[in-house]
């Protein structure tokens, strides 16, 4: 079952996984999807127990759609990392 939900602002590594060397990024939850199907734009391999998450993100305004794994933690309003 998804940990995070929809309109949730979450801190992702949009590539490479959560121990990447890549930046993390800031974005909101726009959709969860738990079966196969398509976000942004692209086919995925959804399931409950891998979910995958379309993450708008806050400064680019892009989608993009990411695993659970990837996601590092809800983004409080205070600017601090809640996991």
């Amino acid at each position: 079952m998804p940990s995070y939900g929809l309109g949730q602002t979450v801190r992702y590594k949009p590539v490479g996984g959560r121990d990447s060397n890549t930046s993390e990024s800031l974005g909101t939850i726009q959709d969860v999807l738990v079966e196969p199907g398509q976000q942004a734009g692209r086919n995925v391999n959804a399931s409950k127990e891998t979910p995958r998450y379309e993450i708008q993100n806050l400064n680019t305004g892009k989608s993009t759609t990411v695993y659970e794994s990837n996601i590092l933690g809800l983004e409080d309003p205070m600017g601090s990392l809640r996991k």
